[in-house]
């Protein structure tokens, strides 16, 4: 492929065996990472699994706008894992508190049939889960593929619904200020993966973000 001129600068032209390196390492998925906007979407009421009330601004909307938990730094986790539910659920609990104290809130998302996990939810009730039908919110991040199912690249790896296992922080503005996309799947194997290094980081990420939310208004009226 030859370079491409603009004005007096040539820029490198584009080296196809790291673009074929880059696809082998990531299954061909490319998802949304940092930087990158957050989709509009919404969540459909009847799709929550949890057993925690949600109070909306009306109090009977059938589909929630997701931009409706932004007044505060927003974690979203795609997780279907397999095995022992019951840790799993613990785990995200745990995420869940750390979560609050630094500022933000969790909301998981989850393409495991609701009947699975419903009796593993009965003491956590402020975890807030969604069933993602259809990977329908894991597709608009680019962690879902009907056509490049999961399995075709990882072994041990048969349900065809699965998506890619990923964790996101969210401003208010909607903006990706930080993203974990576990290609190695260890999130599915590893019941113990609150202890991982990536969540440290999260929750710096939930802080941080929460800190600067929270001084925009006041940097606003400075200058208004």
């Amino acid at each position: 492929m030859a370079g491409i001129h603009n004005g007096l600068q040539k820029l490198r032209p584009v080296n196809t065996d790291d673009l074929l390196s880059a696809r082998a390492r990531n299954y061909g998925y490319y998802p949304l990472i940092k930087g990158n906007n957050a989709p509009h979407f919404y969540l459909p009421v009847e799709n929550r699994i949890s057993q925690k009330q949600l109070h909306t601004p009306f109090g009977r909307e059938t589909h929630l706008p997701v931009e409706d938990y932004l007044d505060r730094p927003l974690v979203l986790t795609f997780f279907s894992a397999a095995g022992n539910f019951s840790t799993h659920i613990k785990n995200l609990e745990s995420l869940r508190a750390d979560i609050k104290v630094m500022g933000g809130k969790l909301i998981v998302l989850t393409s495991i049939t609701p009947r699975y996990l419903k009796k593993a939810l009965t003491n956590y009730e402020d975890l807030i889960i969604f069933y993602d039908r259809d990977n329908q919110a894991a597709e608009l991040f680019g962690l879902f593929d009907a056509v490049n199912p999961i399995w075709q690249w990882v072994s041990g790896i048969e349900d065809e619904n699965i998506a890619m296992p990923a964790f996101y922080v969210i401003s208010a503005e909607r903006q990706i200020v930080y993203h974990h996309i576990d290609y190695s799947m260890a999130l599915y194997a590893n019941n113990n993966y609150y202890a991982m290094p990536f969540i440290r980081e999260l929750l710096t990420a939930v802080y941080n973000t929460g800190q600067q939310q929270a001084y925009q208004p006041l940097a606003y009226k400075s200058v208004s």
